[in-house]
């Protein structure tokens, strides 16, 4: 394995962003919730402990590939993403036991934005901003996505059918819901990355 070219400066386009913030932002919720989606279908029924590898690896990968990061980059983004995901895994049923699903939600977005934080740290400045928003956005999508879980559940009864669907798509709400609260953020961050790595204009005569 060449673990130099880990190192190696990320590759923005001269043009970064390509899109426009509105188009950026729809793209971002978009893949996010489609990688969800993707690795929900690729497990079995019931949850087991290959989901949050597959999910991470799903959603950061598609994250990662429309950050349009280079190769290393999009292999550095998919691994952080993935090891965030099984550790805040680990971590958020403890939490949310002991405490609340809000508390959980925001313990998890630590982990998260912590780790992919502390990847990019270099490459993107303000990724602080980043671990801000992946808290605030933990606590909210998990707070609001069990709590409309719980609520879908109570009508439809629990049958294993209702809870499975009722479960799978409250999981890709919950990420729906952090990426919408993410995505400007991150177009923010990326686009002050640009505007730092831009040329200086040539002295005028």
């Amino acid at each position: 394995m060449n673990f130099s070219a880990l190192n190696r400066p990320l590759f923005l386009a001269a043009n970064y962003p390509p899109h426009r913030a509105w188009k950026f932002c729809s793209l971002w919720v978009g893949l996010t919730v489609l990688g969800c989606g993707l690795a929900m279908i690729s497990v079995p029924a019931e949850p087991t402990r290959i989901t949050p590898y597959v999910l991470g690896a799903a959603v950061g990968l598609l994250q990662g590939s429309m950050l349009r990061l280079g190769a290393s980059g999009t292999v550095r983004w998919t691994l952080a993403t993935v090891l965030g995901v099984v550790l805040s895994s680990m971590v958020r049923p403890y939490i949310a036991f002991h405490s609340s699903l809000i508390m959980s939600g925001a313990v998890g977005g630590i982990i998260i934005g912590g780790i992919q934080g502390l990847v990019f740290y270099t490459q993107i400045p303000g990724m602080a901003w980043w671990v801000l928003i992946q808290i605030i956005s933990g606590a909210v999508s998990w707070g609001l996505g069990w709590f409309i879980l719980g609520s879908v559940t109570r009508a439809i009864g629990h049958t294993t059918t209702g809870l499975i669907l009722t479960s799978s798509v409250a999981i890709a709400m919950m990420w729906g819901i952090s990426a919408t609260m993410t995505s400007m953020v991150m177009y923010r961050l990326l686009a002050l990355r640009h505007g730092r790595r831009a040329p200086l204009p040539p002295p005028k005569s």
